[in-house]
């Protein structure tokens, strides 16, 4: 099995974003205060923060949605296997 070359982002790590970004911190500053990439750090921020004026980066909000987007993931996943062994169009009778 191929071993992943990344780690998901913690909540607490999420929590140090939302508070470095209240503290005006830049994306740069909180990547290397993270030891993480900055792009990493980049898209974890735009991916909830669309208007900067308006929107405000919440931790628990990131954390959930990272926690429903690794489920979806297992989801297609099963999903696949299953295609697998019972091709799309196949009927399955169940006694």
């Amino acid at each position: 099995m191929k071993q992943k070359k990344y780690k998901r982002l913690s909540f607490e790590e999420r929590v140090i974003i939302q508070t470095l970004l209240e503290e005006k911190k830049s994306k740069s500053f909180i990547s290397k205060k993270l030891k993480r990439s900055r792009s990493t750090i980049g898209r974890e921020i735009n991916k909830f923060i669309t208007d900067p004026k308006r929107d405000k980066y919440e931790a628990q909000l990131a954390g959930w949605c990272a926690k429903d987007d690794y489920l979806r993931g297992t989801n297609e996943n099963t999903n696949g296997l299953i295609r697998r062994f019972f091709p799309k169009g196949k009927y399955v009778i169940m006694n």
